[in-house]
């Protein structure tokens, strides 16, 4: 890059993103990745002096270890932090325990990661600096127009710096606030911040314990004999975290850390707890709000709010930090495919659309937990971990839909199945060869295509036929699957077309045809000679399901 291209990339860039702010910094440097990785030019800056040391954020859910690993930004958190597969209750020496996925998921992720947000923030920094962007520190922006002077980089943002309090302007397409739950991006854009918030107290910390409690490997709720509430589970490098509820409702600036150990030893009594090492703790209270709005403008949205900037719950089922990477997750790919003129900037409307509603059911649903968590009834909260395990490991967060009995739908997580590969006999998972195809790719985000073709000596024609009726853009992969498992036959049909690429063909071989059943409502009694279509998009939710004959491209928005 020349000098006056790197003058021109600092002046004007596709994405000015603002984190900072306690769970802004993982969500901000997901979305510069996302960004980078998308082709998109992006900086990033911090209010904060200096990254996250300890603290905050750190239960990493099963769906988004599926979405980094997806998008190649899993392996130091997986190398690093601790594996919980089930959430424990405890009271009155009565002990019982709810697994942390249903069975039935099909998924490498069916467990929880628990692993420090500065952990986290710096494995991001890491591969984001790969890329030749850095966060800016400490600036933020501390004010935005839209000019419509300029149509190409239509924002004005003045970035300012903290310290000397210098200012600079620069041109951007977008502006992200991904600065926390009391985002100054939200407050300049005037958007209502909703809800309420609790006056008790709950104390946290990191540490290193000396216990005689035996349960060090799942999230334990406790509830003390002294009506003390408590939660423990364990970190990386040995580190335990507890969350214990405070009695006092006063100044939480004015409760010391002494008083947070002290209800921590009451609440696991009869067992015995001994802090060795403290390395970081804090006082927080329960509250839940929401943004009235996710975007600037529906007609011409150029502004998002990502986050606990749009979205706030207590920390009991370690909610904010998913939802939050979510958000990005499913804003960026759609950026992507509008600057890349692959779809219309109403595309970006179907943020708000889809992600305001999921944070509205982590909001109830965190009202549930946190007053079941404070009740004496042990049984109500087992039942709500098993009743919301699929949404709590965010394998269930669906768009579009409640859950109706349909085994499957447009705006469901894709499953994850095994196949067997024809050209090279592999067995692999859906995931993994459609993270390798993306990775190989020169746009780093893709669709999927999956045409589920049955028994391909009954369906071969139907096939050509679809293939020949839609023509697949650049930005979609294809695999066919067939229940069809003799190599032979395969390749005997294969041989006599030339319009499908071997090395789309997939054998739906392990599990009794385990994928056309799990993709397929009813399968045993459908038109075994029609191929299913099944559009798999960026973030890995279905965007749309149906017989392949009527596939089209109007499923984009």
């Amino acid at each position: 890059m020349t000098t006056e291209e790197e003058q021109d990339t600092k002046t004007r860039v596709d994405i000015v993103i603002v984190g900072g702010k306690y769970l802004g910094g993982p969500v901000g440097l997901l979305a510069a990745n996302l960004a980078v990785r998308y082709g998109l030019s992006v900086r990033i800056v911090d209010i904060e002096s200096e990254p996250q040391h300890w603290g905050r954020g750190d239960w990493i859910h099963g769906r988004t270890l599926e979405l980094l690993d997806y998008n190649g930004l899993a392996t130091d958190l997986l190398a690093t932090g601790a594996r919980v597969e089930a959430f424990s209750h405890h009271h009155q020496q009565v002990s019982s325990s709810v697994s942390y996925a249903p069975e039935h998921v099909v998924s490498k992720y069916k467990h929880l990661l628990c692993v420090g947000q500065h952990i986290t923030e710096s494995s991001l920094q890491h591969t984001l600096s790969e890329h030749d962007v850095q966060v800016e520190r400490p600036w933020t922006v501390s004010q935005f127009q839209k000019d419509a002077s300029d149509s190409e980089y239509p924002l004005s943002v003045t970035l300012k710096n903290m310290l000397d309090g210098s200012t600079h302007d620069i041109r951007a397409k977008y502006l992200l606030g991904c600065d926390g739950a009391h985002s100054d991006i939200r407050k300049q854009l005037d958007i209502a911040y909703e809800g309420e918030s609790s006056k008790k107290n709950h104390g946290v910390l990191d540490a290193l314990v000396h216990t005689s409690f035996h349960d060090r490997k799942s999230i334990s709720f406790i509830k003390g004999p002294f009506g003390t509430h408590a939660c423990m589970f364990p970190r990386e490098n040995n580190l335990v975290r507890v969350m214990v509820q405070l009695s006092d409702e006063g100044d939480r600036n004015q409760i010391h850390l002494e008083t947070v150990q002290h209800e921590a030893r009451r609440a696991l009594l009869p067992h015995r707890v001994e802090f060795t090492a403290v390395m970081w703790w804090t006082i927080y209270s329960v509250g839940q709000r929401i943004a009235t709005h996710y975007t600037s403008s529906q007609q011409d949205p150029r502004i998002f709010l990502c986050g606990d900037a749009c979205h706030s719950q207590s920390p009991t089922l370690g909610q904010g930090l998913n939802t939050g990477l979510g958000d990005v997750l499913n804003l960026l790919w759609k950026i992507a495919m509008v600057e890349s003129g692959h779809a219309k900037a109403s595309l970006l409307n179907t943020y708000e659309m889809e992600r305001r509603p999921v944070a509205q059911q982590v909001i109830g649903l965190d009202k549930q937990i946190v007053q079941e968590v404070e009740s004496k009834e042990q049984e109500n909260l087992e039942k709500l971990l098993r009743q919301y395990q699929l949404f709590i490991s965010g394998f269930g967060i669906n768009y579009g839909h409640g859950d109706n009995g349909v085994l499957i739908q447009t705006g469901d997580r894709a499953p994850d199945f095994k196949v067997v590969h024809y050209a090279t006999g592999a067995k692999v998972r859906l995931y993994d060869t459609w993270r390798k195809q993306v990775q190989d790719s020169n746009m780093g985000w893709g669709f999927h295509l999956l045409v589920l073709a049955h028994d391909i000596t009954q369906s071969m024609d139907a096939v050509i036929k679809g293939f020949k009726d839609f023509t697949v853009p650049s930005w979609m992969h294809v695999h066919i699957i067939t229940t069809t498992v003799q190599r032979g036959v395969i390749e005997k049909h294969l041989s006599q077309q030339q319009d499908i690429n071997p090395e789309w063909m997939y054998m739906d071989k392990i599990n009794q045809a385990q994928c056309h059943h799990g993709l397929i409502p009813e399968y045993d009694n459908s038109d075994k000679n029609d191929p299913v279509a099944i559009v798999i998009r960026p973030d890995l939710h279905i965007g749309w399901i149906g017989d392949f004959s009527k596939l089209s491209l109007g499923f984009i928005a």
